[in-house]
């Protein structure tokens, strides 16, 4: 070879050794900023968005041919109460691939016209229902439900617990829960307190009154819609409900919320005392939740189990609960929530006579 032509090659040789060199050290140098990642090299765990986030736990397969047709979400309460927003929630954010889930409502009976009927529908998986173990374990010790009812319902999963609020018209003149007993100490059966039926409401209602060594004067009403415009409208003074009801008018300026019947305040209500911290040892909400037909198979159980739990994983889903439903979201699984259900019946029985006599 012409030693010209040696010189080109070797010259040639030595720019593409330096060009492969640059390229190695370009994607490893933290002093090169403008170099592109590695496609191998795993996001920082910081950079997840809600809509990417992974599911925590195990993943649950599917059992074979499951789910084959639109799943039917029954609500025994009715449209816009708590328990009809939480289904619709979960129904928006649940996936099931090629099928969905739709909400009816079915009301009656403080909630058990509903119930009753994914109790006795096909155990198929393809029906649900509502689960509010509270009110349930009350309609067992009022006689209007079955002793073996948590033999038998399966209970699936609750995503949250919704805490019960006292409240009163933005207009009151009770500015504090302290007001409020000390007029209602000295004007026993004056104030009027307004409830959804005569079951678990009424029983928790009652219990409120215990604890606070006052009398109110309890009124019926058929839905949560009902109590609330009954307050507003002046034809009752207090409204006994879940914070989930409460909120919006505590949003909108309408309501005064006196106190959370709960042991921590609600972060989105955060300025609202709770019972226990003004000296009255009053715990009281619901362990909003889903359920099936019994008799449905396990494999299907466990499967919806895991799909709520994705849901409950999701932070657009928390961040929903929280702030725009007033949902605290406490995740209990199957095993705990069939527990908790047996538990209740017993835990509310010192409430039977007291209730019934009232």
């Amino acid at each position: 070879m012409e030693e010209k032509n040696m010189k080109k090659y070797i010259a040639l040789l030595l720019t593409l050794c330096m060009l492969l060199a640059l390229v190695g050290c370009g994607n490893t140098s933290k002093d090169s900023p403008t170099s592109p990642p590695s496609q191998n090299t795993p996001a920082p765990s910081d950079s997840k968005t809600p809509d990417t986030q992974p599911v925590s736990g195990d993943a649950v397969a599917a059992p074979d041919g499951y789910p084959e047709d639109t799943i039917t979400m029954i609500v025994s309460y009715a449209a816009g109460a708590g328990s009809d927003l939480l289904a619709r929630a979960l129904a928006q954010y649940i996936d099931f691939g090629d099928e969905t889930m739709v909400c009816t409502n079915i009301t009656g009976g403080s909630g058990t016209i509903g119930m009753m009927e994914c109790y006795h529908a096909e155990p198929d998986g393809l029906t649900m229902c509502l689960a509010l173990p509270e009110s349930y374990s009350v309609q067992i010790l009022n006689g209007a439900l079955e002793e073996d009812l948590f033999d038998n319902l399966i209970l699936v999963a609750s995503p949250v617990y919704d805490v019960d609020t006292i409240a009163v018209r933005v207009d009151s003149p009770y500015q504090t829960l302290e007001e409020l007993v000390v007029y209602a100490k000295d004007h026993p059966g004056e104030v009027t307190i307004a409830g959804v039926g005569s079951g678990l409401n009424k029983w928790m209602a009652v219990d409120f009154m215990q604890k606070t060594g006052i009398e109110l004067k309890y009124v019926p009403y058929s839905d949560a819609n009902e109590t609330r415009a009954a307050v507003l409208g002046e034809q009752a003074d207090v409204l006994f409900s879940q914070a989930c009801e409460s909120k919006p008018y505590y949003d909108s300026g309408e309501m005064r919320i006196l106190a959370v019947a709960a042991e921590e305040r609600a972060g989105f209500m955060d300025d609202i005392p709770t019972c226990t911290e003004l000296g009255y040892e009053f715990v009281a909400g619901i362990h909003r939740g889903f359920a099936v037909t019994p008799g449905t198979p396990d494999d299907i159980v466990d499967y919806l189990e895991a799909k709520i739990k994705e849901v409950y994983d999701n932070p657009a889903f928390i961040e929903y609960m929280n702030d725009t439903l007033g949902f605290n979201t406490v995740w209990t699984g199957h095993d705990e929530y069939e527990s908790l259900a047996r538990e209740l019946v017993e835990n509310f029985r010192p409430l039977l006579e007291t209730a019934a006599n009232y």
